[in-house]
Formats: C-alpha cells, structure tokens, sequence
C-alpha cells in the first residue's frame, strides 16, 4: 500500500505541472494540429558502465509537412543498477515553418544538454524519472537592405529544464525480455529562460500512452498516442497537436563475455 500511494504521488505531481501548461488564457491564441512524430534509436553498450546513444528524430504535422528534424548524440554512464548521468550531449535541430501558426524565419539551433535518469520498480510496474537541462543557441537573421535574409550565426541563447516521468508494464512476461509486450505513458513538462523568452512558465508538455514489443535483444518498437502543447515564447500562441508516435529501438552490445 506503501508503494502504491509513493507511485501515486507522482502522477499527481506530474498532473499539476501539467495543468499549470495547459490553462490558456482568453487572449491567447490556440490552434489545433495533427501531428506525425517518428524516432531511430541506436545504443551501443561499450562496456559496463559506457553506452553510446545516437538518435534521430522525424516530426511532421498536418499531413507530414516538416516540423522539425533532430540528430542526437550522448555517452551515457551507468552509476548502478538504478541511476544514470549524460554530462554532455549535443543535438542539431533542423525547424521548419509549418501549420496554422508558421513562423516568418526558420532558425535551426545547436543544443548541448546533460541528463540525470533514475529508474526502480514496483512489481511488474517500471518507473523511470529523467531530468534534463539543455543550453540552446538558436539562428539569428536579419533582413538586408535588399530584402534578403542574412543569417548572423547562432547568437540567441536559451536554456531549458526538462523532466519526464514514464510508467512500463509488460503484459506477457513479468519483465522485459525477447517477445515481451507492454505498454507505456509518459508525461513531459518544460520550462525555458534566456533571449527572447518573455513567458515564465512551463510552455510545453508532452503526453503519451501507446504499446510496444520487444521483438528480439537487439529491437524495440513502439507506438501511441501523443499530444504536445507548446506556447510560443511571447505567450501570445499556443499549440495543442495531437497525433501518433512511433519509435524504434536498436540496441547492440559489445560487452567482450568471459568464457
């Protein structure tokens, strides 16, 4: 009972810092979008303690017009069993103008991020907890005096802090293991300082529930339904997209095993 109320606790933490996101004021304008994610995952475990992480992420909405395209990369260490920490990751973001709320200038942006992931069980229901902080440096343009765009470099800078808290349960097998399917939600909030930012609050949430299959060692496959809420960073906008996810999974190890 003990352990149920503690899981307990964090979904009604993670509800209220949702609902803090999701309030939108009278004067604020609010789209609605599908929207169409999908994700490639490698980890590459060197040794007990090392995996290497590449990811690239694929983001439409509105009938897979481009959204935004990431590249991913960390080193992850293992401390134990339970906790990890990424000290430095980077990620390159391609933007795109899109939808109902398209930007004038699409700036792309540098990213470096560090990441502490802690995970522990109740049963057979896998609780995991990750808090990122993220330092942006976005694109700059400017107009010339022809009328042309003049790209001025990555000088606006941001910095955000993240936290996600996700729910597994495998369903066939009491933990996860080739053929095993499951079933996953997750929920993520986040909140941005720096140039430009004038909305102090938390200005995107994230929310997902769907399925997967751990195929064999090596594959994972998932997917869901996700919603994102963004506001924009004046305040004055907000997006509410809703659509499926999708995401894969390969996992190689390369562990040398003692005979």
């Amino acid at each position: 009972m003990v352990r149920l109320r503690s899981w307990s606790f964090y979904v009604i933490v993670m509800a209220m810092i949702s609902q803090a996101g999701l309030a939108q004021p009278a004067n604020r304008k609010v789209v609605d979008q599908p929207l169409e994610w999908f994700a490639v995952t490698t980890n590459w475990k060197l040794n007990k303690r090392l995996t290497y992480m590449l990811e690239g992420q694929f983001r439409y909405v509105s009938g897979f017009q481009p959204q935004q395209y990431q590249l991913r990369t960390a080193l992850d260490i293992g401390v134990n069993g339970h906790l990890s920490i990424v000290p430095l990751g980077y990620v390159y973001t391609w933007n795109y103008k899109y939808g109902k709320q398209p930007v004038s200038v699409s700036n792309n942006e540098h990213r470096l991020w560090e990441q502490v992931s802690y995970k522990h069980h109740v049963g057979r229901l896998h609780i995991s907890h990750r808090l990122r902080l993220e330092q942006r440096f976005i694109q700059v343009h400017a107009l010339s005096q022809e009328g042309g765009l003049i790209n001025e470099g990555y000088d606006m800078h941001q910095n955000r802090l993240r936290y996600r808290f996700m729910a597994t349960v495998p369903l066939n097998h009491t933990r996860m293991q080739t053929g095993t399917y499951y079933v996953c939600a997750w929920d993520e909030a986040f909140l941005s300082r720096g140039d430009n930012v004038t909305f102090h609050e938390p200005d995107q949430n994230r929310l997902f529930a769907g399925v997967g299959k751990q195929v064999t060692s090596k594959l994972t496959i998932q997917g869901g339904f996700l919603y994102q809420m963004l506001i924009k960073a004046n305040g004055a906008m907000q997006e509410n997209n809703i659509g499926v996810q999708l995401q894969l999974t390969y996992a190689v190890d390369l562990t040398l095993k003692e005979n």
